[in-house]
C-alpha cells in the first residue's frame, strides 16, 4: 500500500511536470509568435515607407497598431489612428477595426472615424512591389493589391476642392462588398448629405460665392472600378488604352434634395445603366489644374492654343453612358420687382440622356412649369442624333491658328449636326405683353363746377399770366394743349394661349456645318379665338363659325449632291375645316458653294440657280362654303345664288385671260372646276430644257409672266 502510494504519487507528479512543460513551451511558443507578428506588421510598414507609433500583437494573434501612417509615391497618404485585428490565417478568417481613418490624395480628401474590414487579403499588397524599394509602389498597385470580403463603415466624408469649387459629401451605413484586383462588386449607403459652394458671377460679372447643401437617400451600385478612377485621375493612356473601359456599372440613387436659398430641388430617383471613360492623353488631375487659368485670352499665342485643345480633350474621354432622373420638383423663389416674393414651380416625370462618343440623345417626359394660375406644359420632348463631331474637329483647327487664319476661318463649320428634335402635347397659358390701350375722358356737368370753384381768380390782361405766348408764366402751357381724350388707361396683359399637338425639326447631314437635309413640322397647332375679340379678322372668323384655329404645316428639303439640285418635298400649311396648300418641286444649280460657309461664295452662286419643275395643290375642306354662307346671310341671299354669282364671275374672267394665251386653257378650265364644286386643284409646271430656268429668265418673268409659256409644260386637273 505504502509503495503504491509513493508509485502514483511518482505517477502524479510525472504528469504534472509534463503539463508544466507543455504550457510553457505553449506560452514560449506564443510569445515567439506575438514577437514574429508584430515584426512582420512593423516591417510592413516600415517597407513601404510607412510609420507607427506602436504595434503590439496579443497571444490571440491580434495585432494592434496605433498612429499609422503610410504614403503614397504619387504624392498623398493615408493616416489611421487605431487598428486593431488580424489577419487570415490558415481557416481562421481576418478583420480588422480601423479608427480614424483619413485619405489625402490630390484629387481629394477621405475621412471615416470608424470602418471595419472582413476576411482581408493583404498578400497580394505584400507582392506588389516596383524593384527593390516596395516604398515606390504606386497607388494603383495598393488599390489592385487589396482584397476583401467585405467593407463597412457607418460614416464616410468625401472632400474635393476643384477649379475654384468646394465639395463636401457625408455617405451613411456604407458598404463594400467582394473586393479584388481594384473594383467593388457591390457597394451601397442607407443616404448622404453634401454641400456645395462655388463661384458664379453675378449680373456684373464678379464672381460670387454660392453654397448648396442637399441630401441622398438609399444609393446601391455595382461593379465601381476604383483602380481605373485612380489611373484615370494620375496616368496617361498607353498604347493599350484606346477604347473606353467601365467605369462602373448599375447605380440607382434615391430621394436627392437640394437646396439654394429659398428655391429647391429635388428628384425621386436617379439611376443609371453604367458609364464607361476613355483614359485621357495626360492624367486628368494634371489637366484640371492647367485649366485653372484665370484668364485664358490673355496668354501667350502658343499657351493659349495648348490651353483650349487641353480643354477640348475632356469631352473626348466619356465613351459611353446614361443616365436617367424620375420625378423632378423644383420650385423657385424670388424678389419681384414691387418687392414682395413670387414662386415658380416645375415638375418633371422623367429626364433621360444617352451619352456615346460625341453623340448625344435625350429626353423629357411630363414636364410642367407655372406660377398661380400661368402654366406650361408638354407631354414630352426629345433630340436624338445629336453630335458635336463637327464641332469639336472646327475648334481643334482653329484652336491651332493664328489671328490672321481666324479671320478667314469659316465658322459654320463649328455648328453641331443638331439631328431631329421634337415636341409633343404643348399647352401655354401665360400672360404676355401688356396691350397698350387708351380712352376717352369725358368731362361732365359736376366736374367742370368743381374745377370752377377750386379755380384761382381771373387775371386782367395786363398780368403776364394772361398772355398765352409767355412761356415763363405758363409753363405747362405745351401740356394743356394735350387733348383729353389721349390720356392712356391702365394697360391690360394679353395672355397667350395655344395648345400644340407635335413639333419635329430635323437638321441633319451637315456640310461644313450647314444641313443638307431639313423638315420642319408641326401638327395641330390650336389657337382659340375669344368671343369678345375686337379686330375684324377674329370677328370675322368667328362670324365663320371658328371658336379657334387648328393649322398644321410642313417644309421638308434635301439637297440632291450628284444632280446639284435641291428638291423641295413639301412646303404646305393646313387648317382643320378650312383647306390646304402645298408646294413641291426641283430647283438646279446648287453647287457645294451653297455649303461652303463662305458668303461670298454662296452668293456669287445664286445667279446659276434655275427651276426645273413645280407643283402646288389647293384643297378645300370647307372653307370655301363657310365663306359663302357668311355673305349670303349678311346679304339676305340664298347660298345658291351666291355660288352662282361666284362661279360665273371667275370663270368669266378666267376665259378671258385663257383667250389671249391658249397654253392657259387648261388650266383656267381646271380652277373653274375647281371653283364650281371645291375639292383639290392641281397645278403643275416643268421647264422644257433639262437644265431648268435660269434667274435672268425668271426676272424677266417679273415683269412679263408671259415670257414663260414658251418655256415650260403646264398641267393642271380639278377633282
Amino acid at each position: 500500500m505504502p509503495q503504491a502510494e509513493i508509485g502514483t504519487g511518482r505517477g502524479g507528479r510525472k504528469a504534472l511536470w509534463a503539463s508544466v512543460a507543455i504550457i510553457a513551451l505553449a506560452v514560449a511558443g506564443a510569445t515567439a509568435g506575438k514577437f514574429m507578428i508584430a515584426r512582420e506588421a512593423d516591417r510592413f510598414l516600415v517597407e513601404r515607407g510607412g510609420k507607427a507609433g506602436s504595434v503590439e500583437a496579443d497571444f490571440f494573434g491580434r495585432i494592434h497598431m496605433r498612429d499609422v501612417t503610410l504614403p503614397f509615391a504619387s504624392g498623398g497618404s493615408v493616416r489611421v489612428a487605431a487598428i486593431d485585428g488580424r489577419p487570415t490565417i490558415s481557416f481562421l478568417k481576418g478583420g480588422f477595426e480601423l479608427q480614424g481613418l483619413e485619405l489625402e490624395l490630390a484629387m481629394g480628401k477621405l475621412s471615416v472615424p470608424q470602418v471595419s474590414i472582413e476576411e482581408p487579403d493583404f498578400a497580394t499588397v505584400a507582392n506588389a512591389k516596383s524593384g527593390d524599394q516596395a516604398k515606390e509602389v504606386p497607388l494603383l498597385k495598393r488599390i489592385e493589391g487589396f482584397a476583401a470580403k467585405r467593407v463597412l463603415a457607418p460614416e464616410v466624408t468625401i472632400s474635393q476642392a476643384v477649379a475654384g469649387s468646394e465639395q463636401k459629401t457625408v455617405y451613411k451605413d456604407v458598404a463594400l462588398e467582394d473586393i479584388g484586383g481594384g473594383r467593388v462588386a457591390r457597394y451601397s449607403a442607407s443616404g448622404a448629405s453634401f454641400g456645395l459652394k462655388l463661384d458664379i458671377p453675378n449680373g456684373e460679372g464678379e464672381p460670387r460665392r454660392e453654397e448648396m447643401n442637399g441630401s441622398m437617400g438609399a444609393m446601391n451600385g455595382k461593379d465601381f472600378d476604383a483602380a481605373y478612377l485612380a489611373r484615370i485621375y494620375g496616368d496617361k493612356a498607353g498604347p493599350d488604352d484606346k477604347d473606353p473601359k467601365p467605369l462602373y456599372g448599375p447605380v440607382s440613387v434615391k430621394n436627392i434634395v437640394l437646396s439654394h436659398g429659398a428655391s429647391n430641388f429635388s428628384y425621386d430617383e436617379l439611376r443609371s445603366s453604367g458609364l464607361s471613360i476613355r483614359m485621357p492623353a495626360e492624367p486628368l488631375l494634371e489637366t484640371l489644374q492647367k485649366l485653372q487659368v484665370a484668364d485664358p485670352d490673355a496668354l501667350p499665342p502658343a499657351e493659349r492654343q495648348a490651353f483650349f485643345k487641353r480643354a477640348l480633350s475632356l469631352a473626348d474621354i466619356i465613351g459611353k453612358g446614361d443616365i436617367e432622373m424620375l420625378g423632378l420638383k423644383t420650385q423657385i423663389s424670388e424678389k419681384d420687382d414691387d418687392g414682395g416674393s413670387r414662386t415658380i414651380k416645375l415638375d418633371v416625370d422623367k429626364m433621360a440622356f444617352h451619352l456615346e462618343g460625341r453623340t448625344f440623345d435625350g429626353a423629357m417626359h411630363g414636364v410642367s412649369t407655372g406660377e398661380g394660375a400661368d402654366y406650361a406644359r408638354f407631354s414630352e420632348a426629345s433630340i436624338t442624333g445629336f453630335s458635336w463631331h463637327p464641332t469639336m474637329e472646327a475648334l481643334t483647327k482653329l484652336a491651332a491658328l493664328n489671328e490672321e487664319q481666324i479671320d478667314s476661318f469659316p465658322l459654320t463649320t463649328l455648328m453641331p449636326e443638331f439631328g431631329t428634335i421634337r415636341l409633343k402635347g404643348l399647352d401655354i397659358d401665360m400672360p404676355g405683353e401688356a396691350a397698350s390701350t387708351s380712352a376717352t375722358e369725358t368731362v361732365t356737368e359736376e366736374d367742370s363746377s368743381t374745377d370752377s370753384a377750386t379755380a384761382p381768380p381771373e387775371t386782367t390782361d395786363a398780368s403776364p399770366e394772361a398772355d398765352p405766348s409767355n412761356e415763363a408764366a405758363n409753363p405747362n402751357a405745351e401740356l394743356n394743349e394735350e387733348p383729353v381724350d389721349q390720356a392712356a388707361m391702365p394697360s391690360v396683359p394679353e395672355r397667350i394661349r395655344f395648345t400644340l399637338d407635335s413639333y419635329e425639326v430635323a437638321l441633319t447631314k451637315p456640310r461644313n456645318g450647314i444641313p443638307t437635309d431639313v423638315r420642319i413640322a408641326y401638327q395641330d397647332l390650336s389657337v382659340p379665338l375669344p368671343s369678345d375679340a375686337v379686330d375684324e379678322g377674329s370677328k370675322t372668323l368667328r362670324q365663320l363659325g371658328f371658336d379657334r384655329l387648328v393649322f398644321s404645316s410642313n417644309v421638308e428639303l434635301a439637297w440632291d449632291e450628284p444632280n446639284e439640285n435641291l428638291v423641295i418635298k413639301d412646303i404646305s400649311l393646313s387648317g382643320k375645316d378650312m383647306g390646304s396648300f402645298s408646294f413641291s418641286g426641283i430647283m438646279g444649280g446648287v453647287t457645294t458653294d451653297f455649303f461652303s460657309g463662305d458668303m461670298t461664295a454662296a452668293q456669287m452662286a445664286l445667279f446659276g440657280l434655275t427651276a426645273r419643275e413645280a407643283k402646288v395643290k389647293i384643297e378645300d375642306k370647307g372653307i370655301m362654303a363657310k365663306g359663302i354662307k357668311l355673305y349670303a346671310d349678311e346679304n339676305g341671299l340664298t347660298e345658291d345664288s351666291v355660288r352662282g354669282i361666284l362661279v360665273m364671275m371667275t370663270t368669266a374672267g378666267l376665259q378671258q385671260f385663257a383667250s389671249t394665251q391658249p397654253k392657259l386653257q387648261e388650266a383656267a378650265t381646271a380652277l373653274s372646276q375647281f371653283i364650281t364644286k371645291p375639292g383639290t386643284f392641281t397645278l403643275t409646271v416643268k421647264a422644257k430644257d433639262a437644265a431648268g430656268i435660269n434667274a435672268l429668265d425668271l426676272v424677266g418673268a417679273a415683269e412679263d409672266p408671259a415670257l414663260l409659256l414658251g418655256k415650260i409644260d403646264l398641267g393642271a386637273n380639278a377633282q
